[in-house]
């Protein structure tokens, strides 16, 4: 049943419907029973719908793919950070497996954390802690661990006036993407021997062997 039949068929039934032509003939609706539409396409679909008729199943896949379109979320700042702490809670998961049904002590890396802090303190940090996370999933030490200790090892060379601490200052900086979260606490037990009267030049040695510098 083309529109002029479904516009006959309306008047039939004694609605009221306006209606244009088009120049190829086709009709576009306007307004059935004073309900105006604003685009002919739903004027078509309302009187088709009125006299019983049903969509052709061509014309409903064409009306669900635009229904999907409209519904498509495009990716946002927030997913990318989303995509890259999935990416990264794959490597933590693997290494931090359960064990015996016990979580391992590194303790839990959930999403509710990363996004708290897009909320609070922006999404540079966020993918910084998500970073800082992959660096300890692959064995590497956390920079602020680096750092603590770094800046430790600073005050020993500056009050001993050791040249092998500052040295080994020096070394940290430069070389701290390639120490490991297991050997920072060895050499933290190293230093502090030099409260035992251990010398800063063995310290500073053993503590530079311990961090493999």
């Amino acid at each position: 049943m083309n529109m002029k039949q479904v516009v006959s068929k309306l008047q039939a039934q004694g609605h009221q419907v306006t209606y244009y032509v088009r120049k190829d003939g086709g009709i576009l609706i306007r307004s059935i029973d004073g309900e105006r539409f604003t685009t002919g396409a739903s004027g078509n679909a309302r009187a088709r719908q009125i006299v019983g008729l049903q969509l052709s199943e061509a014309r409903q896949s064409q009306l669900k793919f635009a229904t999907r379109a409209r519904k498509f979320k495009h990716p946002t700042l927030d997913d990318e950070i989303k995509n890259e702490w999935q990416r990264v809670k794959k490597k933590w998961n693997k290494v931090f497996k359960a064990k015996d049904g016990k979580p391992h002590p590194a303790g839990y890396f959930g999403w509710n954390r990363i996004n708290r802090t897009i909320k609070e303190q922006g999404r540079e940090e966020a993918l910084r802690r998500i970073h800082e996370a992959e660096r300890y999933a692959t064995g590497l030490a956390y920079s602020k661990n680096i750092e603590y200790l770094a800046t430790y090892i600073k005050m020993v060379a500056d009050s001993t006036k050791s040249p092998d601490f500052q040295s080994l200052y020096d070394d940290i900086i430069e070389l701290a993407y390639t120490i490991k979260e297991e050997w920072i606490k060895p050499a933290y037990d190293e230093l502090y021997k030099l409260n035992k009267g251990v010398s800063p030049k063995e310290v500073a040695k053993n503590t530079r062997a311990i961090l493999r510098l």
